[in-house]
């Protein structure tokens, strides 16, 4: 099943246009999708796709022989000189998948081919794509300071999860509240969206012994197959994301179970983890390298170095992080009744996070489609920190675009409870305003899965820069 990256697809499609040697690097974290993509940009191309293997050099070449149509094994001359055969007759399309684990092998492999490519192959078709999933290794090997391909990248794509609305895809019929809650656990990274969609079958669900497909049960089946029966977990846990590229996982662990609990300052964490600040700068900086956290700062105080704190980036490694890790114990004896129990309890606080992120994604996608009568060039958040009892508190987004040529600012709230928002919230969000210089008109916007009480929408259609917008009207 391929679902959204039309993007990306555009992105590789440019790459290929020209008739000279070029070379692209797709980077990305297992599960994300990379391989499928890859299948299927070059589904239409005289492609030779390779999956490197974690095994010798001389190895690699038998492997490599082998897939070339070769009854014996190649050298690299030989490879790269029957590459240069095949490219006097029709452009060729050579992806490597896990590239790094060659260039580990045989370095002289990765010499090799560097040389044909700025010499005998420039003036061919030949387009070669280096493909991996471990970042420190791909900057290493490929795009680092000392790479030999750092100067000849044409394209340099990095592959993200899924967004919400490509997600929704993998769900059916789901309600907007069960694709919001799949979502978040799922992160959009597809190798959990399949299992999910497989699930959310009447096969899936059969398999598990439900003879009735009631939400509670549903929602509860789908979370115990993916993360809560270590016996199965059949989704892909972020702890194996970091095995293959983190060497000792203790500390970054106990960092991002900090981060889970809301403490995303510097000095929260290294009080937490008992580490000095200059320790744990380092480990947060390794988590961003491979994309598992990222720093936030207020959007228009960039420099503003108080006004820093880090967050989780995937909403898939946040639930792991939040509910599974601090209750190890209960995962570790099978007891899934009180795993379960724990997401129950803590479900809004969760899903506020997941909330915020999906109404970020609407904002763009709206903005994009030109249905909002502002446009949306950036979109972040803005807080103060209060550092005496160590919280903060600002707005859920704050987004900078246009409206008539001119700037403008937009304020978000994002809800996610039980309760109908009334005008109460909407007043705080105007007063809250006053303590950020806005660029232009403002505009304000209310999200909320539960709905709007009256007295709100009546306040909303009197004053035309109020938006009040509710889960089910963004799916």
């Amino acid at each position: 099943m391929f679902i959204g990256r039309k993007k990306e697809i555009e992105q590789l499609n440019g790459f290929y246009e020209g008739e000279n040697a070029s070379i692209a690097v797709v980077s990305g974290q297992i599960g994300v999708g990379k391989t499928l993509l890859l299948k299927e940009f070059a589904k239409d191309k005289a492609a030779l796709f390779f999956e490197a293997y974690e095994t010798t050099g001389k190895h690699q070449l038998e492997l490599l022989s082998k897939l070339m149509g070769s009854t014996k094994p190649m050298d690299i001359d030989g490879f790269c000189q029957s590459i240069t055969k095949r490219a006097l007759k029709s452009k060729q399309l050579i992806i490597i998948d896990q590239y790094p684990y060659i260039i580990k092998a045989d370095s002289e492999f990765d010499k090799k081919l560097h040389e044909y490519f700025v010499g005998e192959w420039k003036d061919l078709p030949i387009k070669i794509i280096l493909c991996s999933d471990a970042f420190m290794l791909v900057d290493k090997y490929i795009k680092g300071k000392k790479a030999l391909w750092k100067n000849d990248i044409s394209l340099d794509l990095v592959v993200q999860p899924l967004g919400y609305y490509d997600s929704c895809e993998f769900f059916g019929d789901a309600s907007p509240k069960e694709s919001a809650f799949l979502y978040g656990i799922s992160g959009g990274i597809p190798y959990n969206l399949v299992r999910i969609s497989a699930l959310l079958g009447v096969e899936g669900f059969s398999s598990l012994g439900l003879n009735t497909i009631q939400e509670d049960n549903k929602i509860k089946a789908i979370v115990t197959r993916l993360f809560l029966d270590k016996e199965i977990a059949c989704g892909l846990n972020p702890e194996k994301v970091m095995a293959t590229e983190l060497r000792e996982l203790s500390y970054y662990n106990y960092m991002l179970t900090t981060l889970a609990k809301g403490l995303n300052r510097v000095n929260q964490i290294s009080a937490e983890v008992e580490k000095p600040k200059d320790v744990v700068v380092p480990y947060l900086n390794s988590l961003m390298a491979i994309g598992i956290c990222t720093k936030d700062t207020a959007i228009t105080e960039i420099s503003n170095r108080k006004k820093t704190r880090y967050s989780i980036v995937n909403t898939s490694t946040l639930f792991w992080y939040k509910m599974i890790v601090p209750n190890y114990g209960a995962y570790i004896s099978g007891d899934i009744d009180s795993l379960y129990s724990v997401i129950l309890q803590q479900m809004d606080e969760y899903m506020q996070t997941v909330f915020i992120k999906i109404c970020g994604e609407y904002l763009k996608d709206r903005s994009e489609k030109n249905l909002l009568p502002f446009s949306v060039e950036e979109i972040g958040n803005w807080w103060v920190n209060d550092d005496e009892a160590g919280t903060t508190d600002g707005f859920d987004l704050v987004s900078l675009g246009k409206c008539e040529g001119k700037s403008a600012t937009i304020f978000a709230q994002c809800y996610y409870n039980s309760e109908p928002i009334e005008v109460a919230q909407l007043k705080l969000l105007i007063e809250k305003t006053k303590q950020l210089h806005r660029q232009g008109d403002a505009f304000y916007l209310v999200f909320s899965n539960a709905g709007f009480h009256e007295n709100a929408i009546t306040i909303s259609s009197a004053i035309k820069n109020i938006m009040l917008i509710t889960l089910d009207e963004m799916r």
